[in-house]
């Protein structure tokens, strides 16, 4: 009964051919686009559970309250694990993790990676794999180190890199290190990236005294590894007494406190400012995952449209299966094997369409993701198919099956309930599809306007090359390298930071102002040519002059922003608020030194650094403050330039790699996340209207040869090709009308809520909605029209002859 089912179905594609193709091409490309943005969506929810402990491991996070403002952070002091082990059972162990890039050198060689700072738990607590050395002792002296296995052949080739030697640059010293493991690379779904692991007892060597004990100092991230049944909740209950013995006469009631975050959560956690790594927002994974969703149920449309719309056709066979015996049953499974069928050869054609585009999506979501071929994922095709062709098959087949024989063979079927079934589902494809274009504007627009706004400093043009060095090196360095590249014609200007607009957030000061309130203000160390170079407009007084020794010593330059939030009046010429003993003697316009997401934040910016940081009792970087030189480049030849950069480097820094970025390009990046989504919107709301029309075109087919006999009377009475047109379209023309209307309030929800997340976006201006609405009626009317059009032209004598 079962192959005579198929044979039948089989029969049935074969003779509808075009039907047929439509229905699995349409299946076919929502299948591939589903399957390729849910491999990317399972990848983001799947970070860090291949811990075997990831629902006992917690990062440690910390919130400080000062009058009415809040400050948090994910990098936390560097005893505060130590302290948590030791006062608490709860804690199994733990283990810090501070990043790092430093220079090291392998012979005469010099590179830059990914340096990781450990305690000896790290093996222990996470689930890395270590391929050669000890687990439970990775680090069998203080200066041993372990390398990933692509680090140790980057370094050594195919030797042995067990027991060879490399040196580090640690703060102001150069410290050997011997190889004692071989890592795996950490996985991609890995909150923890490393390409080295050293101990922290090289802590030594990154921090001064103040960095052991205070705990206003926060640069590391801190892991708990909780034993089982522990109740968190009442864990970080117990840390405000451990936190008041340890701040001592600094603590101040409900103004610091310790949080555990689920390692599970951190990835998907942007409330929480980003660790060591970046983090994503959990709301383009939910937006990419309801597009895939989305088309996959637009072509799930496309079907059961298509099947009601020949449902007509079908009513004889059904009522003469009926006369002859058949019963509902029988023609229900008839119906869903056809339907079985066709999903069976869609997700076929589907998967191999997404293998072969799996390359160019992981460029687009800058990924390497890859088919899981495992039990798992069979059951997931086995699992696709059965949901896709219960959805396809279910209207059609109850439909169908329902026909009354007598009705049918005495050609009195009503179709009514059909026909609006029908309109409902073709309203609901183009309500998705005119959402999608709406969104694909509104996205773009925000995108051009990311990249066009003006950001208050010159990023065009500007090429940032880092030290990688500490400051007590690296500023030498970086003044040696910039002298010596404004001997260079192609140099227009050049001037020297521990952060460039490469790099944010900036340091971040915390500290009492003359009114003992407790004040946070952003933070740089620039050189007297920053601002100039940079293009930052004053608004009051001078920059500074290299000529000056006041302006380098004790002055200090702040924004538009740190007058508003510390309420000065008349700055130029007064002393900075709180400790510090600079004199303000200019205020820059606001600029946007972070992304757009944020509003701009109190800057302050002085040439020497240290009098401010010894003078600030709370700072927190993300990034190593280490000297980078940006330099402005007349036009010309990119590649010309950029190894006229490289050769100048040499000269002053021989034996140490050139690096550089360009800052358009690393502003641009800030934005990753928002333009994989653009991206992603844009081939999703082509292919969903290209899924509609696709149905459109097979369903006007369908009506046309329905309306035959129709169409032949009235050219013989005289209508014109136009009337034939106008009349086949009209009916299709108020469907799409009535879902843009369904779909502006849907799309202005969508776009509105999506802008929030930004402190500066574009409007969403009405004329975007008229915009997707009349592109939505002309391709749905263009695709109608092409049969239309061929039925107006044809003989009347004929369509009079189908009768």
């Amino acid at each position: 009964m079962i192959k005579n089912y198929f044979k039948i179905a089989w029969r049935n594609l074969i003779r509808h051919k075009v039907y047929s193709s439509i229905n699995v091409l349409g299946l076919a490309i929502g299948v591939a686009c589903c399957v390729l943005i849910m491999l990317f969506v399972t990848s983001e929810f799947s970070y860090d559970k291949f811990h075997s402990n990831a629902d006992r491991i917690y990062r440690l996070w910390q919130q400080e309250k000062y009058e009415g403002q809040e400050f948090i952070n994910t990098v936390t002091p560097l005893s505060a694990a130590p302290v948590i082990q030791s006062s608490y059972a709860e804690v199994e162990a733990t283990c810090r993790v501070f990043a790092a890039s430093p220079i090291i050198k392998v012979g005469d060689r010099s590179f830059t990676d990914a340096v990781r700072m450990v305690d000896s738990t790290f093996f222990t607590v996470f689930d890395f794999d270590l391929l050669e050395g000890s687990k439970a002792m990775p680090f069998p002296t203080a200066n041993a180190v372990v390398l990933t296995k692509e680090t140790a052949k980057k370094y050594f080739g195919n030797t042995n890199a067990l027991g060879k030697n490399i040196e580090i640059q640690l703060g102001n010293d150069k410290v050997l290190f011997t190889v004692s493991g071989i890592a795996e690379k950490s996985p991609e779904t890995s909150s923890i990236k490393y390409n080295l692991l050293i101990s922290y007892a090289n802590a030594k060597y990154l921090f001064g005294k103040g960095g052991f004990t205070s705990w206003f100092n926060v640069n590391t991230e801190s892991y708990l590894l909780l034993k089982k049944a522990v109740a968190v909740a009442d864990l970080e209950k117990k840390f405000p007494a451990m936190i008041k013995q340890y701040l001592g006469e600094d603590y101040k009631e409900g103004s610091f406190f310790f949080h555990l975050q689920p390692i599970t959560d951190i990835h998907l956690n942007n409330a929480l400012p980003a660790g060591n790594e970046p983090v994503s927002n959990v709301k383009y994974s939910y937006i990419l995952g309801t597009i895939g969703i989305l088309i996959l149920l637009v072509a799930c449309i496309n079907f059961i449209i298509l099947s009601v719309g020949r449902s007509a056709s079908r009513a004889l066979e059904v009522g003469v299966r009926k006369v002859m015996g058949a019963e509902r049953q029988q023609l229900l499974r008839q119906f869903w094997g056809e339907a079985l069928l066709l999903t069976f050869l869609s997700v076929i054609i589907g998967l191999l369409v997404a293998f072969i585009l799996l390359k160019p999506f992981n460029q687009i979501v800058e990924r390497t993701l890859s088919f899981p071929l495992d039990a798992g994922f069979l059951l997931f095709c086995i699992v696709l198919i059965a949901v896709i062709a219960f959805i396809a098959g279910m209207y059609p087949a109850i439909v169908l099956s329902g026909f009354k024989p007598v009705e049918v063979l005495k050609g009195k079927l009503k179709t009514n309930g059909n026909n609006w079934m029908r309109q409902s589902l073709i309203i609901g494809q183009f309500v998705a599809s005119i959402v999608m274009i709406i969104c694909t504007i509104g996205v773009g627009r925000q995108m051009n306007y990311l990249k066009s706004k003006d950001l208050g400093y010159q990023k065009e043009q500007v090429v940032v090359v880092p030290t990688n060095k500490p400051r007590k090196e690296g500023l030498p360095l970086a003044e040696l390298y910039r002298v010596a590249l404004l001997r260079q014609p192609q140099v227009a200007s050049a001037a020297v930071s521990i952060y460039s607009f490469a790099e944010t957030p900036w340091v971040q000061l915390g500290f009492n102002d003359d009114k003992k309130i407790y004040k946070g203000c952003q933070y740089n160390a620039v050189d007297p040519y920053f601002v100039t170079t940079m293009g930052l407009q004053l608004a009051q007084g001078r920059t500074f002059s290299a000529n000056n020794e006041a302006d380098i010593s004790s002055s200090a330059i702040v924004n538009e922003a740190f007058v508003k939030d510390f309420g000065l009046t008349d700055p130029v010429g007064k002393k900075l608020p709180g400790p510090f003993d600079q004199q303000i003697i200019g205020v820059v316009k606001d600029f946007n030194y972070m992304s757009l997401h944020t509003p701009v934040r109190p800057l302050m910016i002085t040439v020497k650094a240290d009098s401010v940081i010894k003078r600030t009792s709370d700072i927190s970087f993300v990034e190593p403050p280490q000297p980078r030189i940006s330099v402005r480049l007349k036009s010309g030849s990119v590649d010309a330039n950029i190894d006229m950069l490289k050769q100048v480097w040499k000269s002053v820094a021989p034996g140490q790699d050139f690096e550089f970025k360009f800052l358009d390009e690393s502003v641009a990046a800030l934005y990753r996340a928002e333009q994989r989504t653009s991206t992603m919107v844009k081939i999703a709301s082509g292919l969903s209207i290209f899924i509609a029309c696709m149905g459109l075109f097979g369903l006007a087919t369908l009506t046309v040869a329905r309306r035959t006999k129709e169409i032949g009377i009235r050219k013989v009475l005289g209508a014109g090709v136009g009337t034939i047109v106008g009349l086949l379209s009209k009916d299709f023309a108020k469907l799409v009308i009535i879902a843009a209307i369904i779909a502006f309030p849907l799309a202005w929800w969508f776009m509105n809520d999506w802008l929030k997340d930004f402190a500066y976006h574009t409007n969403i201006s009405w004329w975007i909605f008229i915009a997707a609405g009349v592109l939505a009626l002309l391709i749905a009317l263009v695709t109608v029209s092409f049969q239309a059009i061929k039925a107006a032209v044809a003989k009347p004598v004929k369509s009079l002859r189908t009768e």
